[in-house]
C-alpha cells in the first residue's frame, strides 16, 4: 500500500525536466551493469557507509525553499519559510510578509485611524485590497473584536514554520478572501528528520524611544521509533518578546473650503464675483505616542504515524497572548471648523497667508480673528475679551493637551486534531476538528488640559513645521503698562511675563475627558471531512477531491462608543473653567512634556519647549476607578458610572452587548489535471457551495429626551412655552427674588430654562426615554464559488499561470451587529 507522504508529494512527480529524466535513466542502466560487482564489494566489507551531505542554508537556501513552494503550488502562491522569518530583520509576521510581491501592510493602528502609527503594522493588504482572510494551518482563526480575522501583530513569528500568501482560490480552500488568504503554518515534529533543540534571542533598541527590550524563544522537537507500533513525534515551542516604540506625528487639521474674500494673502483668488475660494486648515496638531508591546506565544504538536505510513494523526495546541499599551501626548486645535462663509481663522495682523497656484494653503500665522465671545464670564482675567480693558481684537484659539492611555489585551487559543488515512492505493481520507477560544480587553481613557494659543504653520517643506505662540502674540510683554491695573494670573507679578506661558499652570484648565471600553469573547467549532481519489488512467485527469465542512462561531462583542464630556470647560456659564491653580487636584497629577526632540528637533517650536499634560499615572487611576475633579460646568459621566450597566463587568448597558452566531456549511468538488507532452501543464477546476445562517442579537437605543434640570414643581406636568417661562420670570422679579431678567436666567437654580427638552410634549419625551430594547434578527444566504487554476511550464526555468475564481469577503462583526441608535437634532426656529 502506498504511503501517505508519497501521495502527498505525488503532484510533484511529473515536474522534473527532460534532462533530469534522461540522466536518471542513464544512471539506472549503469547501476544495473555494476550491481553484481557492488554486491560482492559490499559483502566483502563491513565498513559503515559514510554519506557526505551538503545543505544550502542562509538567505539563498531560504529563496530556494520559497521558490519551490511557489513553483509546485496548486494556485498562485507566494511564501516565506521559518528560516526566512528568522533571517530577515523583522519583528512580526506582518513585517516579514510585506517583502512578498503584491503584499503591503497598514502602517497606522487601523485603516480608520490615521492619527496613530503602528510600530509593527496592523493589517495585510494583498493586491491593494483589505478583504483578506487569515488562517492557522489551513483552518480559520480570529481575534475576538469587532473585526473578523486574526490580528497578525498579536502572533509571535518565532512560532511559525512558514507563511503562505494565496492570491487565488481553490475549491477546497475556506472561503473569505477576495484579496487573498494569509496562511500561517506552525512547525510539526515530522517536518524534521530527528531531534531538534533550538534557542534564540535578540535585543531591540528604539533610538527614538531610547529603550531596549529582549526577545527569546526555544524549541524542542523529537521523533521516537515505536517499531511495529509506528512512530511518534512531539514538539513544544515557546516565544516571549517585548518591544518599545515611539512615534511622532504632525498633521494638518482638516482642509476646509472658504471664501477668499477678507483673507490676507488670498486676494488673487477672490474672483470677479467676489465668490472665489481657497482651501486651508484651521491649524495643525502634534502627537507623540509611546508603545509597549508584549507578546507570549506557545505551540505544541503531537504526531503519530503507523508502521506502513498509511495513517497519520496530528494534534496541535496554539496559544497567543499579547498586550499593547500605549500612552499618547498631543497638542490639538479645538477652535471648530465652520462653514464656507464663516471662518474664524485669520492671519495675524500685519501678516498674510501664502497659497499655491491652486489656492491651497502653504504657510502663515493663524489666529482667532473674530472680535467676539471667547470664554464665559468668570474667565475674564485669563481670556480677555476685545471690549474689556486690555482686550485684543485677535486672540489665540483653545488648544487641547492630551494625555491618553490605551491598554489592549488579546488571547487566542487554538486546539485541533487531524487524521489522514490512506485507505487504499488510490483513496485518501482526511478528517479535521478544531476549537478556537478568543478574548479581547480594551481600556481607553484620555484627559485633556487646555490653554489658549495661536500658531505659525508651514507645509511648504519636506516636513511641516509648527510654532506655538502665546495668545497675546507678544502684546502684553511689549505693553505691560496696559495691564498695570488688575490681577492677571500668570502675568501680573511674574518677571517672565508671557515668555513662560506654556509652562505656567495658571495658563491651563482641566477641560474634558473621554473613555471607551471593550470586553469581547468568541469561540468557534469546526469540522471537515475530505476525500481524494487518485486516478491511474492515461488521461489528463490525475485525481478528484471532495469534502464537506461545518463550522459554528459565536462571538459576543461588548463595546462602548467614545464618551467625551466636559470637566471644567471655558464655555460654561455655571462656573469658571477648571484652572489648574484653582481646583483641588494635586499638582503631581500634571507634568511638563518636552517637545524639543520632536521629529529630531526643528519641527515643533514651543517657547520653553514644554507644555502641561495630565500624567500617565493620573490617567491610569481613572481607568482603575478614580474620578477627576469637575466644576459645576462639567458633566462627564464615565461609562462605568451609568445606571443599568451589566453585573459581570459593570460597564456595559444591554444596547452595547451584541451576540452574533454564524453557522457555515460547505461542500466542494475539485478535479486535478496535468499533461506531460511537449508543453507540460497542470491545474485544477472546482466548485464550492456555501450556506451561511446568521443570528444577531442586539438592541435599539431610544434618544435621551429626559431633561437634566427640571422646572419648579408649579410648572411641571405640561410642556413649557416662552410665554409660560416669561410670566414666571416676571412673577419672580416682582416678588423681589431677582433684580432683572438677566440675573434670573443666569441663576444656577434656573438652569432648567435653557434645557430644550423641557419644551417638548409628553409624547415626545415618553418616546425619547433613553431606554434600550432588545432585538434579534436572523438571515441566511448561500454562495456558489467556481475556481480554475492553470500552470504551464513554458521552459525548464519559466512557468506561467492563469487563475480564475469567484470569492467572497464576509463583513466584519461590527458591520453585522444588531444595533441601532436613534438620535435627535435641535432645530432653531426664528419667528
Amino acid at each position: 500500500m502506498a504511503r501517505i507522504r508519497a501521495h502527498r508529494n505525488n503532484r510533484y512527480a511529473t515536474t522534473f525536466n527532460k534532462s533530469l529524466v534522461a540522466l536518471t535513466i542513464l544512471s539506472a542502466l549503469h547501476g544495473a551493469n555494476a550491481q553484481e560487482q557492488d554486491d560482492q564489494e559490499k559483502a566483502a566489507s563491513n565498513e559503515e557507509e559514510v554519506v557526505e551531505k551538503i545543505e544550502v542554508k542562509g538567505i539563498r537556501g531560504n529563496l530556494l525553499n520559497a521558490q519551490n513552494l511557489k513553483r509546485y503550488s496548486d494556485t498562485v502562491v507566494d511564501a516565506i519559510t521559518a528560516d526566512d522569518i528568522g533571517t530577515l530583520p523583522d519583528r512580526s509576521v506582518l513585517e516579514a510578509i510585506q517583502r512578498l510581491p503584491g503584499v503591503s501592510i497598514e502602517r497606522f493602528a487601523g485603516p480608520d485611524d490615521p492619527d496613530h502609527f503602528s510600530v509593527e503594522g496592523s493589517g495585510a493588504i494583498i493586491r491593494g485590497m483589505t478583504q483578506t482572510r487569515s488562517e492557522f494551518n489551513g483552518r480559520d482563526s480570529f481575534t475576538a473584536n469587532s473585526g473578523r480575522g486574526l490580528s497578525f501583530q498579536d502572533v509571535s513569528p518565532e512560532l511559525m514554520g512558514g507563511v503562505d500568501i494565496y492570491k487565488n482560490q481553490t475549491a477546497d480552500m475556506i472561503e473569505g478572501g477576495i484579496g487573498g488568504t494569509v496562511s500561517l503554518r506552525t512547525r510539526k515534529p515530522f517536518d524534521s528528520e530527528g531531534r531538534v533543540i533550538a534557542f534564540g534571542g535578540d535585543y531591540s533598541y528604539g533610538d527614538v524611544a531610547e529603550k531596549g527590550s529582549p526577545t527569546f524563544s526555544g524549541l524542542y522537537s523529537d521523533r521516537i521509533d515505536l517499531a511495529e507500533k509506528g512512530e511518534i513525534g512531539f514538539l513544544v515551542n515557546y516565544a516571549n518578546s517585548q518591544l518599545y516604540g515611539e512615534s511622532h506625528g504632525i498633521q494638518s487639521d482638516a482642509y476646509v473650503q472658504t471664501y477668499a474674500r477678507d483673507i490676507a494673502g488670498a486676494e488673487a483668488f477672490t474672483g470677479a464675483d467676489n465668490n472665489g475660494t481657497v482651501w486651508m486648515p484651521n491649524a495643525s496638531n502634534l502627537l507623540k505616542k509611546f508603545d509597549d508591546r508584549k507578546r507570549e506565544g506557545f505551540a505544541s504538536t503531537l504526531q503519530w504515524e503507523n508502521e506502513d505510513e498509511t495513517l497519520l494523526a496530528t494534534m496541535q495546541y496554539i496559544r497567543s497572548d499579547a498586550s499593547l499599551s500605549w500612552h499618547e501626548q498631543a497638542v490639538k486645535y479645538q477652535g471648530g471648523y465652520y462653514n464656507l462663509d464663516n471662518r474664524r481663522t485669520r492671519a495675524l495682523e500685519g501678516t498674510e497667508f501664502e497659497f499655491d497656484d491652486d489656492g491651497l494653503f502653504g504657510s502663515g500665522t493663524m489666529v482667532q480673528g473674530v472680535d467676539g465671545w471667547r470664554a464665559a464670564d468668570g474667565n475674564n482675567d485669563r481670556v480677555i475679551r476685545s471690549w474689556e480693558s486690555g482686550g485684543r481684537p485677535q486672540f489665540g484659539y483653545p488648544y487641547q493637551f492630551d494625555s491618553r492611555v490605551k491598554q489592549t489585551d488579546t488571547l487566542v487559543e487554538d486546539l485541533s486534531f487531524n487524521l489522514e488515512w490512506m485507505a487504499t492505493d488510490a483513496l485518501e481520507l482526511e478528517a479535521d476538528v478544531q476549537y478556537i477560544k478568543a478574548k479581547t480587553r480594551d481600556d481607553d481613557v484620555v484627559l485633556h488640559t487646555a490653554a489658549f494659543a495661536g500658531q505659525a504653520y508651514d507645509v511648504t517643506g519636506n516636513t511641516p513645521t509648527m510654532t506655538l505662540i502665546e495668545p497675546y502674540f507678544g502684546y502684553r510683554d511689549a505693553n505691560p503698562d496696559v495691564y498695570a491695573e488688575g490681577n492677571y494670573p500668570g502675568f501680573t507679578g511674574d518677571p517672565a511675563g508671557d515668555s513662560n506661558y506654556f509652562q505656567d499652570p495658571t495658563s491651563y484648565f482641566l477641560r474634558s475627558a473621554m473613555d471607551h471600553w471593550e470586553r469581547s469573547e468568541g469561540d468557534s467549532f469546526a469540522t471537515r471531512l475530505d476525500a481524494t481519489y487518485h486516478l491511474d488512467s492515461d488521461g489528463i485527469f490525475t485525481s478528484v477531491q471532495s469534502g464537506v465542512r461545518y463550522a459554528k462561531r459565536e462571538q459576543t462583542v461588548r463595546s462602548t462608543s467614545y464618551n467625551w464630556g466636559p470637566l471644567g470647560p471655558e464655555y460654561s456659564s455655571a462656573a469658571p473653567a477648571g484652572w489648574l491653580d484653582t481646583i483641588p487636584v494635586d499638582a503631581s497629577n500634571f507634568e511638563l512634556v518636552d517637545w524639543s526632540d520632536f521629529h529630531g528637533g526643528g519641527i515643533a517650536n514651543i517657547p520653553g519647549n514644554q507644555t502641561i499634560h495630565a500624567t500617565e499615572a493620573y490617567v491610569r487611576s481613572i481607568i482603575a476607578g478614580a474620578r477627576p475633579y469637575m466644576t459645576a460646568g462639567g458633566s462627564w459621566e464615565p461609562y462605568p458610572d451609568r445606571p443599568g450597566v451589566d453585573d459581570k463587568y459593570g460597564i456595559f448597558t444591554p444596547g452595547e452587548v451584541n451576540l452574533t452566531t454564524e453557522e457555515n456549511k460547505a461542500i466542494y468538488l475539485r478535479v486535478n489535471f496535468e499533461g506531460t507532452g511537449d508543453l507540460r501543464y497542470s491545474g485544477n477546476i472546482g466548485l464550492r457551495y456555501v450556506q451561511l445562517d446568521r443570528q444577531a442579537d442586539g438592541a435599539v437605543t431610544f434618544p435621551d429626551l429626559v431633561p437634566d434640570f427640571m422646572p419648579p414643581e408649579a410648572l411641571q406636568g405640561a410642556p413649557l412655552t416662552a410665554e409660560i417661562v416669561t410670566d414666571w420670570l416676571n412673577d419672580q422679579i416682582n416678588a423681589g427674588n431677582y433684580a432683572d431678567i438677566e440675573e434670573a436666567i443666569e441663576a444656577e437654580e434656573n438652569r432648567w430654562i435653557g434645557d430644550q427638552r423641557n419644551y417638548l410634549s409628553d409624547a415626545e419625551r415618553n418616546f425619547g426615554n433613553d431606554a434600550e430594547e432588545r432585538l434579534s434578527a436572523e438571515t441566511d444566504f448561500d454562495m456558489l464559488l467556481p475556481s480554475f487554476n492553470l500552470k504551464i511550464e513554458v521552459a525548464d526555468d519559466l512557468i506561467t499561470r492563469f487563475a480564475f475564481s469567484k470569492a467572497v469577503a464576509l463583513p466584519d462583526m461590527s458591520d453585522i451587529r444588531n444595533r441601532a441608535t436613534l438620535g435627535t437634532e435641535s432645530i432653531q426656529a426664528i419667528r
